[in-house]
């Protein structure tokens, strides 16, 4: 009688609190589907007001069938989502009791927190949305001493939680991640990660796994690399400002690389935004794709591991570089692997070179005379395996500069020769050809009144060897021939 007596004061408790706050609590009297009036004591489906909440007792079932909206789910009952279903908890103090069996294996559905993130259940998902819109926190929410505002924790009471979405991950709004400070915990996303503009992830000491795409909006850190491991199995695509800013006060994107952090790239990464680090932090590239973006690359030192083509100017700040995968460079482009020389001390820096390099050449035939510059460092050392490298025209051949410069060049003379075109304007004569393809043709003159005649020589008609070539005609003088001559 008294455990009865006590269990019937709480009961009174609660429903005086959730009353006190103006909250409509409707109460599931049968299991069921959600959108069926006759489980719940109200006889009205919970959501129809911005007030409800739903208390789910031990032993009923409630099958979310629709799209849904409460304040929040209390009790010890099971709240199961159902193909394609939404619920859309917006209470800032409660959110999901920890107490629900939450049921979430229907594919498809999606639970979105918008109030405070911070309660939300640590809970496997099928997709969850961290949506912070009807918040208001702190100003300056991400300044220490950190505040429980806008920070979703994926800890609790018993210590962290292992979470796996099973679809995609989304933050927007004015979200933090923090995941548990304990190593090896992780957070394990299926589908994609999407951190919009404003939010933050920090997944320090934890492991961070994705398996799709990660679609960098906000700000994404590790400041405890040592203590777990991430990877992101798709592509990275980075948007926002090009300024780095770590100062929480100042919010800003990017991807910051904190000291021995290694991050598992398996697809492409695009580079709209910034990425920045400190000390060893590196990017391990082990898949295939490109490493591209309008932005240059700055990142401590990577790793290539797969195949991955160099669409981008990549800098390494701190450490040489490990290549034992393919490399891919493209000469219509003019990307480099740059390693910059140690601040202080000896100018000691070296590239190694293992692995496959591929250059290709998507626009025009290499010509002789041209070098390319693919790597820049003040050493270099090793061999690649195979260097596949674009075909040339007869007489043309490949001059390996790799050990001493980092480049490649074009020597010899190649075949062929290019087609002079003539346009006359006025008196302005000018006489073009492919001076890029074809370089070190320059125009020679002949003079003669009685017509072209080969036995006479050539003069050259000025210094130029590149197109096109301009002349003035003067009726009144003696005709001149022209033709191109190399050298």
């Amino acid at each position: 009688m008294k455990t009865k007596s006590i269990f019937a004061a709480a009961i009174c408790l609660t429903f005086t609190f959730f009353s006190s706050m103006g909250q409509n609590l409707i109460t599931a009297t049968n299991s069921g589907n959600w959108s069926d009036t006759n489980i719940w004591d109200s006889g009205t489906v919970p959501g129809t007001s911005t007030n409800d909440a739903v208390d789910i007792p031990e032993g009923i079932n409630v099958t979310v069938d629709t799209n849904e909206m409460i304040q929040f789910v209390t009790d010890r009952g099971t709240l199961t989502m159902g193909p394609n279903a939404t619920l859309n908890v917006t209470g800032n103090s409660a959110t999901i009791d920890s107490s629900i069996n939450l049921v979430i294996s229907a594919p498809g559905n999606t639970i979105i927190y918008s109030g405070n993130p911070y309660n939300a259940l640590s809970h496997d998902y099928w997709n969850l949305v961290l949506a912070n819109t009807n918040w208001v926190g702190p100003a300056n929410a991400f300044v220490a001493p950190w505040q429980d505002f806008n920070n979703f924790f994926s800890g609790g009471a018993s210590g962290p939680t292992p979470m796996t979405i099973y679809g995609d991950m989304t933050l927007m709004g004015a979200v933090k991640v923090q995941e548990a400070n304990v190593a090896g915990v992780p957070i394990t996303i299926d589908g994609n990660l999407t951190i919009g503009a404003g939010c933050a992830w920090d997944c320090s000491s934890g492991d961070l796994i994705v398996v799709s795409n990660l679609y960098l909006n906000g700000f994404l850190e590790d400041l405890d690399g040592a203590n777990g491991s991430n990877y992101v199995g798709g592509d990275i695509i980075i948007s926002g400002p090009s300024k780095p800013n770590r100062d929480f006060a100042s919010y800003t994107n990017g991807w910051y690389l904190g000291d021995v952090t290694t991050w598992g790239v398996g697809g492409n990464l695009t580079n709209n935004g910034v990425i920045f680090g400190i000390a060893y932090a590196s990017i391990f590239f082990n898949g295939a794709g490109n490493i591209a973006g309008s932005n240059i690359i700055t990142i401590p030192t990577m790793t290539i591991g797969g195949t991955y083509a160099i669409d981008n100017t990549v800098i390494l700040t701190t450490n040489n570089a490990d290549f034992y995968g393919t490399l891919v460079f493209d000469l219509a482009n003019t990307n480099q692997i740059v390693l910059k020389s140690t601040p202080v001390g000896p100018n000691n820096q070296i590239t190694y070179y293992a692995g496959n390099l591929v250059v290709v050449d998507t626009r025009i035939p290499p010509a002789s005379g041209k070098s390319y510059n693919l790597f820049n460092a003040a050493n270099y050392t090793g061999t690649f395996a195979s260097e596949t490298l674009p075909n040339l025209s007869a007489g043309l051949s490949w001059v390996d500069n790799l050990a001493t410069s980092g480049s490649i060049a074009v020597t010899g003379s190649g075949g062929g020769s290019p087609i002079i075109i003539p346009t006359l304007n006025g008196n302005l004569l000018t006489l073009s050809w492919d001076s890029t393809n074809f370089p070190g043709f320059s125009v020679k003159a002949q003079t003669n009144n009685g017509g072209l005649r080969p036995g006479l020589p050539w003069a050259p008609a000025g210094s130029t060897t590149n197109s096109p070539f301009n002349v003035t005609i003067n009726p009144a003088n003696s005709s001149v021939f022209y033709r191109l001559s190399n050298p």
